[in-house]
């Protein structure tokens, strides 16, 4: 049996995920809770700064997404990929909501 990736949709309290995110650059990671740069989302499992465990990651280069899917399961990583769009389309919304409250 051939197994694929596929995007599902599920809905989730951004909050919660800002929390426990890690945001891919070009080679190293970045916490979305408290921005503390130059991490590895294959060694660092919790961020050194902020103490936050990582339970998602995105990546701002869609080219890389195939090789960081690859990483996660040769290194049995529990964490969950977010489609970068996806998260910042929804960060907008919750913004713009905010404002119009």
């Amino acid at each position: 049996m051939k197994e694929f990736y596929l995007r599902i949709w599920v809905k989730k309290d951004l909050d919660e995920i800002k929390k426990h995110l890690m945001v891919i650059d070009d080679f190293y990671g970045i916490c979305a809770n408290c921005k503390e740069p130059n991490l590895n989302f294959v060694q660092n499992k919790i961020c050194p700064k902020c103490k936050t465990e990582f339970k998602y990651i995105t990546s701002n280069n869609k080219t890389q997404i195939g090789k960081i899917l690859n990483r996660i399961e040769i290194e049995k990583l529990s964490l969950i990929l977010i489609e970068k769009e996806d998260w910042e389309k929804a960060m907008a919304k919750q913004s713009m909501n905010s404002i119009f409250q």
